[in-house]
């Protein structure tokens, strides 16, 4: 009866893993950059460790067995040493950034994040010891559920990310669409913006390569109020004096934001006569998935290259891409986390009634 049951478990688990799987693989087919693939990614990888520890399980074979505890224990404790230190490496990266970057709001996030988590434990402990117990346990629960919610959101966007990442683009594109960024001193190109036209510059080139075909290029963006010169001329200037000259360059010079940037480019696009879902665009990496849904918003199907951020950034820069993606959608996530804490109070009140 036991082998029976041990049996059953495993064809089943390799059921349910195909069938996450296989969710998992329409859902990138019909588009790469959403949370969705976030969420079926991790249910996919939850549901093979499962899946393959039931296995080795049931096959009573015991260097498998062993193999997979030590696979687990390699996995686990450098998870665990992250968490630990999670609060003290945020701040390390903080010191960083603000030697390297300017002190605004956006590049201090880790920072604030740091202090939040390291100080933590003495909020939680203040509130044990200043409120009675059961409101104390209610507020740190309630405050527990936000983080936990935000934290599952957070490792669905990384998995969501990192996809697409293992995905690119074909090299058979019509356009390339490289997203502006500020100027220096007005009128210079950052290292930053460099690096997104460099990008399309590298795609153009393996491209090129593959087929003999290269896709046109559009600069997109505007003139802020402390800049000189538009964006977007910016960009093809700089193009120019860095080997881009063989190709077909054009400007878009309007765009305030990504959102403008693909809806200005688009009209480029369709005065050239190209089809809306034979292109890419271009810009930093950790701005990928976010530009791919304003690129959807506006009609254009397309992927994104992304040009590598310098490491030490890199969190700052995904933290802040992370809470503009739920802002996105802020009305779906207020109603689900007030649902989520009324949950959380309503079994508070029944366990002292029960009690």
């Amino acid at each position: 009866m036991q082998a029976s049951l041990g049996t059953i478990m495993v064809i089943s688990s390799w059921l349910f893993l195909v069938a996450i799987g296989g969710m998992l693989a329409i859902s990138l087919n019909e588009n790469k950059f959403r949370l969705l693939n976030g969420i079926l990614g991790n249910a996919t990888l939850i549901a093979l460790a499962v899946t393959v520890v039931l296995t080795v399980v049931y096959s009573q074979v015991l260097w498998l067995e062993y193999g997979i505890l030590i696979l687990a224990v390699i996995i686990l404790i450098p998870i665990f040493i992250v968490y630990l230190l999670l609060g003290f490496l945020l701040l390390w990266n903080a010191l960083i950034v603000w030697q390297k970057e300017s002190h605004t709001l956006g590049n201090m996030l880790t920072l604030i994040l740091g202090i939040m988590i390291i100080v933590s434990p003495l909020v939680f402990g203040g509130l044990r010891a200043i409120l009675p117990s059961r409101v104390a346990e209610v507020i740190i629960s309630s405050i527990l559920i936000v983080v936990g919610y935000c934290v599952f959101w957070l490792l669905n966007f990384i998995t969501s990310f990192l996809i697409t990442r293992f995905l690119p683009p074909r090299l058979d594109k019509k356009y390339i669409i490289v997203l502006g960024a500020g100027l220096l001193d007005g009128n210079r190109v950052s290292p930053l913006l460099a690096s997104r036209i460099m990008r399309a510059k590298d795609f153009c080139e393996l491209q090129f390569k593959k087929n003999k075909t290269k896709p046109i290029v559009i600069f997109s963006g505007g003139q802020g109020k402390d800049e000189t010169v538009p964006e977007g001329q910016a960009m093809k200037e700089y193009a120019v004096s860095h080997g881009m000259q063989d190709l077909e360059l054009f400007t878009e010079t309007k765009s305030k934001n990504t959102y403008q940037n693909m809806l200005f480019s688009k009209k480029i696009v369709i005065e050239q006569g190209l089809q809306l879902d034979t292109g890419v665009f271009s810009t930093s990496d950790y701005h990928t998935f976010r530009a791919a849904g304003f690129a959807r918003y506006v009609g254009l199907n397309i992927d994104g290259i992304g040009a590598k951020t310098s490491r030490f950034f890199i969190p700052n820069a995904f933290i802040r891409e992370y809470i503009a993606i739920l802002m996105r959608h802020k009305n779906f996530h207020v109603v689900v986390l007030i649902l989520l804490l009324l949950l959380n109070l309503g079994l508070a009140i029944l366990d002292v009634y029960l009690k």
